[in-house]
């Protein structure tokens, strides 16, 4: 099991398409964000699109799944010595490691271009806590993949990945919406791991709502990933 884990760790981090979209995309919606359209303020936006390519990075091992399902590969696995249980934890542990360079690479960009000044307890706290908060996430992608074939897992996971990316407040503020979809949008996992990197930019650790949300949340997407997962063995 260890092999294989080695194994995702690496397909993860020498993945050149995976880590373009998941580094590029969120840096260019940075930059636009913050630069050229002005939404939010360069700090809030930056740790917004940080969030951003961190959850996809998550949520896509999915993708990974639904493909290796449909080609074999999983019925290969199963003659070899590796647990059923061992090939997800290395998808899982593979998408925390590919996870990384998208949140560096967006916080980078947030202090060299886009003028975010803050200070070093600050930056320390932001790479753990938006890292920790999105892991949940990968949950969700793997009872996606368990759930859908090819790419019809990918194009699934795409809809729920923007729809929980607008209504968490990730590309517009929750201040600016609507009241009613204010409300909505305040218990969705999004918004709640994103209010841990924009309350951390004001010095202020997670609430107590912020951190149940984020655990009822993971323990439905654990729960649905285990459930998917029984099903299909």
């Amino acid at each position: 099991m260890s092999a294989y884990v080695r194994l995702e760790l690496a397909r993860a981090l020498r993945n050149p398409v995976g880590m373009t979209m998941l580094t590029v995309f969120p840096l260019l919606l940075f930059l636009l964000w913050a630069k050229v359209l002005t939404v939010a303020p360069p700090a809030q936006a930056m740790v917004s699109m940080a969030t951003y390519g961190a959850m996809g990075g998550a949520m896509f091992v999915g993708g990974a799944i639904a493909m290796e399902r449909a080609g074999g590969w999983l019925r290969q696995l199963a003659v070899t010595p590796l647990p059923a249980h061992g090939y997800v934890t290395a998808k899982l542990l593979g998408a925390a490691a590919g996870v990384l360079p998208s949140i560096l690479v967006v916080l980078a960009a947030g202090a060299l271009l886009g003028g975010v000044r803050l200070p070093a307890g600050t930056w320390a706290a932001l790479v753990p806590l938006v890292w920790a908060g999105v892991l949940p996430f990968a949950a969700l992608g793997v009872a996606f993949g368990y759930t859908f074939s090819g790419q019809l897992a990918s194009l699934a996971m795409m809809i729920v990945y923007f729809g929980l990316s607008v209504l968490g407040g990730l590309w517009v503020p929750v201040t600016s919406m609507p009241s009613g979809m204010r409300a909505l949008a305040e218990y969705s996992p999004t918004y709640q791991v994103g209010s841990l990197g924009w309350r951390a930019l004001e010095g202020r650790p997670p609430t107590g709502l912020s951190l149940a949300v984020l655990a009822g949340w993971t323990l439905v997407f654990v729960a649905l990933a285990l459930w998917r997962y029984r099903r299909a063995l």
